[in-house]
């Protein structure tokens, strides 16, 4: 079951402010706003774009292309544009344009997703009003229904490649909305400089300065044809940036200063052989200006991205090691599966051997009878009543575990050696015991070594699925990384900068077996945070096999701040287990409760909590980890072991909490000072062959509190415990102090029942980073 609870972000304005990169909650509350914004501006220019001296497509393209988020604001500034465009003049086509644009919106929100009643509710609002209108216009009703049928055709163009190529993606989406605006600024001037061909010559310099030479080609294609459009007089200066791009993307990709030169010389050559150099003054000013502009860029805007890769092509040959890697896991994880169905399908299909109360009869008979003279008489003649006789020991037997004569019932009187009768039956039940008992270990031997394959199988397909889909690799600040561990005379053997599906930037070091102090690490993080732009938490250390792997993983929006208590029921040993930690991006609590009280139960419930935090930082599940915490305690020794595990799991970086519970008390999450109970009834692990546990996923938030109790302390029910959460949230009360107040309340309210059991409450509470 899942459920969902809204998310509430805080953060610190001003220490965000101070960081390189904004933080994750910050970005995702601001990025609609920008995105709208973004429409807004590309809608007017849209709007005030004018192809050919008549045509006015862009504005109902756009409005008919972008997502579902931005289409509004993108309509909107087209008919701003268009209201413009005449100043408060409008022309019998801006009038069409604008009921087309109405038709769109209206046709939008009225079948969301879809483009094709969009298109054909503008293009049939876009052709009535001109049709009307061209019924009292004096001479010019066929020239406005041609217009007005080339915009509703251009603008279906448009609107289709914007939905077939998305502008959110780098390709051939975001060049429509350039031309849009290239357009726009076409037809603006200032004097002898041209704003289009000054914002184009600027985007296609810093295009070729980081490194995208590919792009700006791209680019230089579209607005140069955009400018063509506009006004034919721009042809001269839309070659001169086309040979200038082509210098610059092909001669110096990613050199500041080379492309620069390389611009400048093509912008020069191309503009001066298609026209005069008198009428070349405009283009090669308004190019300057451009270039210009760029040179004031900060610094880190210029730098190149790594060198571009062909499209399809791996980027690098860490992704195909990783390919490689994951497909070798999932070979072994099918493996270790099928080795577990294979072993149960043997089992199954293995004939049986009959070991009941008749074995023993059997081999009594085996054993003592068959040499008997009386063999023929007792086993032929009297069978029945001599059956009778034998199943008449099963009960004495299992009660004394051996016969006396005397005990023997009235159809076996008639034996000739009942002492050796009496002897033999004691020795065949005695053997039956045994053979059954090592049946029901070999059995729990059997589930136990399945389940762990199964468990281990599942573990690794996990692992290959993560291997198999690392993140965008980032290699030119890989490389910025390396170099500064190199720098330090520690070259790395392995470094890796990616980013992931969610925007996060992790980066993976790999040194010769290195020791580090918390102060370095700290200052290491720091250094890695420059190079890449990020805030990056202190790395996580592993080693193993004279390496040393670093971790470093951005700075989450929440913290999580622990607390927990408990009492033994009698003396000063309690069966529950408190585990409390952090892992790079997620905070873990466990509880576990032992069956019973006292050492035993302590044992239990250290061990399952122990294990359970193991597996949890080496990255299991929590079912997976549940399961292989199953079979250890069902082989821990002979006795029944048992432990409920109650596990919580934070994701710091966007609250997504899980819950897992098996034979756990129900726990409490307190959000917007209202507290819940939450869990439901189930088998502790270590009981059964499987694990019968539940998860669930909730969401929370900065100062909402999760806590995980023992059954002792709802000896009373749940509700006082809803109350007091709600009171000590109100307070603002801290964790360590919540769970002291639980826990004393619930033993004074035990000891007035009089059912003492130990007691332990966890608590957590999230907090802005």
């Amino acid at each position: 079951m899942q459920e969902s609870m809204r998310v509430i972000s805080g953060g610190n304005t001003g220490n965000a402010a101070r960081l390189w990169h904004t933080p994750l909650r910050t970005r995702a509350a601001v990025r609609p706003a920008l995105r709208q914004g973004a429409a807004l501006a590309v809608g007017l220019a849209g709007g005030w774009a004018v192809l050919y001296g008549a045509l006015l497509p862009f504005g109902p393209g756009l409005a008919l292309g972008l997502g579902e988020d931005c289409f509004a604001a993108s309509a909107a500034g087209a008919a701003l544009g268009l209201l413009l465009h005449g100043f408060g003049a409008l022309s019998l086509q801006s009038i069409c344009l604008l009921c087309g644009l109405g038709a769109i919106v209206a046709g939008r929100w009225l079948w969301p997703g879809r483009f094709l009643p969009a298109a054909a509710a503008g293009g049939a609002a876009l052709a009535c009003s001109a049709f009307c209108l061209s019924l009292g216009a004096e001479g010019g009703g066929v020239e406005l229904l041609l217009f007005c049928g080339a915009d509703a055709l251009l603008a279906g163009a448009i609107g289709f490649g914007l939905r077939r190529f998305p502008p959110e993606k780098p390709g051939a989406g975001t060049l429509l909305p350039a031309m849009a605006c290239a357009a726009a600024l076409g037809s603006l001037a200032l004097g002898p400089l041209v704003l289009g061909v000054a914002a184009c010559a600027a985007a296609e310099y810093l295009l070729c300065c980081q490194g995208k030479g590919r792009a700006a080609l791209a680019l230089c294609a579209a607005t140069g044809a955009a400018l063509c459009a506009v006004d034919p007089e721009l042809a001269p200066a839309a070659a001169g940036l086309s040979c200038a791009t082509g210098a610059a993307a092909l001669l110096a990709p990613g050199r500041r200063v080379e492309a620069l030169a390389a611009y400048a010389g093509g912008c020069v050559t191309g503009a001066l052989c298609v026209q005069p150099p008198g009428n070349a003054f405009s283009a090669l000013l308004s190019a300057g200006a451009g270039l210009g502009v760029v040179c004031f860029l900060p610094r880190q805007w210029l730098t190149p991205a790594g060198p571009e890769e062909p499209p399809g092509e791996t980027p690098q040959e860490e992704r195909p090691r990783l390919s490689v890697a994951a497909t070798r896991l999932e070979a072994v994880a099918e493996s270790l599966s099928s080795l577990a169905e294979t072993v149960n399908e043997v089992y199954d299909a293995f004939p049986r051997r009959c070991e009941n109360f008749r074995w023993v009869i059997d081999n009594t008979h085996d054993t003592l009878c068959a040499n008997c003279g009386r063999r023929e008489s007792c086993w032929k003649q009297e069978y029945a009543a001599t059956l009778e006789g034998m199943e008449a020991l099963r009960p004495v037997l299992e009660q004394q575990g051996h016969l006396e004569p005397n005990d023997l019932p009235g159809q076996l009187s008639r034996c000739i050696h009942p002492a050796a009768l009496c002897a033999t039956a004691a020795r065949s039940f005695a053997l039956y015991r045994s053979r059954k008992e090592a049946h029901v270990h070999a059995e729990a031997l059997r589930t136990a070594l399945t389940e762990q394959y199964s468990a281990v199988a599942d573990a690794l397909g996990v692992l290959s699925e993560q291997l198999g889909r690392p993140g965008t690799p980032e290699p030119y600040k890989s490389g910025r990384v390396a170099s500064f561990f190199t720098s330090l005379g520690a070259p790395p053997l392995e470094c890796s900068v990616t980013l992931d599906d969610l925007g996060r930037t992790r980066a993976a070091v790999t040194l010769p077996r290195t020791r580090f102090s918390p102060a370095e690490l700290a200052a290491l993080a720091r250094e890695v945070s420059g190079l890449c732009r990020r805030a990056f938490e202190p790395p996580q250390v592993l080693s193993c096999k004279g390496m040393t792997t670093l971790l470093f993983s951005e700075k989450p929006a929440l913290r999580a701040v622990f607390g927990a208590a408990g009492v033994a029921a009698r003396g000063t040993i309690s069966g529950d287990a408190v585990q409390q930690f952090c892992s790079p991006a997620a905070a873990q609590m466990i509880l576990c409760d032992g069956m019973g009280t006292g050492r035993p139960a302590a044992v239990d419930g250290n061990l399952a909590a122990e294990l359970t935090a193991r597996l949890l930082k080496a990255g299991f599940t929590a079912e997976l980890a549940a399961r292989l915490v199953n079979v250890a305690l069902a082989l821990k020794s002979d006795e029944e072991s048992g432990a409920t595990l109650d596990l919580i799991s934070v994701d710091l970086y966007t609250g997504t909490a899980r819950l897992f519970k098996a034979g756990a008390a129900p726990g409490f999450l307190v959000h917007g000072g209202r507290a819940r109970a939450v869990g439901d009834v189930s088998l502790p692990m270590g009981i059964l062959g499987g694990v019968n546990g539940q998860s669930r996923m909730v969401h929370l938030a900065a100062g909402d509190y999760a806590v995980l109790v023992s059954d002792g302390l709802l000896v009373d029910g749940p509700g006082w415990v809803t109350q007091q959460l709600e009171l000590s949230a109100a307070a603002g009360d801290a964790p360590e102090k919540i769970a002291r107040t639980l826990v004393e309340t619930a033993r004074a309210r035990a000891e007035k029942a009089g059912r003492p059991d130990d007691i332990t409450a966890a608590v957590l509470r999230l907090e802005p980073c």
